[in-house]
């Protein structure tokens, strides 16, 4: 039991240091700084990702639950899903931007002008396409 433990800390360990470095390269969080006028803030923002990271493993690992009837549970449940598709949303435009993927797609598919309004029209059918999943199919 106790190896399976180190093991288990130890993949833990190597999967997160993976994905915080990859917030580095994409600089996610300096960027989200520098967007917001809030570059004072920084050591607060990675707290804040670390301190989550943390906290949704612990809510994993050891199966918590929260026996609150899902009408008193919806507001928070919809912020979460707000905040967690903001963080993911950002995520993957500044990966993409980070490879140059955008220019890359721009170029191929000779797009001039109305970009912003592609990137919104694929974020809302995303958006659709989830609470179609979640709240008619997913039951």
């Amino acid at each position: 039991m106790i190896l399976e433990i180190l093991f288990g800390f130890g993949a833990g360990a190597v999967t997160a240091s993976g994905f915080f470095a990859l917030l580095s390269f994409v600089q996610l969080i300096n960027r989200f700084a520098a967007v917001t006028d809030s570059r004072k803030y920084l050591n607060l923002y990675e707290n804040m990702i670390i301190g989550g990271a943390i906290a949704g493993n612990i809510i994993f690992i050891f199966n918590i639950s929260f026996p609150l009837k899902s009408v008193i549970m919806l507001p928070g449940i919809v912020l979460y899903g707000l905040a967690a598709g903001m963080f993911i949303g950002t995520f993957s435009v500044c990966l993409a931007e980070t490879i140059k993927a955008l220019p890359i797609f721009v170029r191929r598919i000779r797009i001039g002008a109305g970009l912003g309004w592609l990137i919104l029209s694929i974020a809302l059918g995303k958006c659709v396409g989830h609470l179609v999943y979640y709240l008619m199919l997913y039951k």
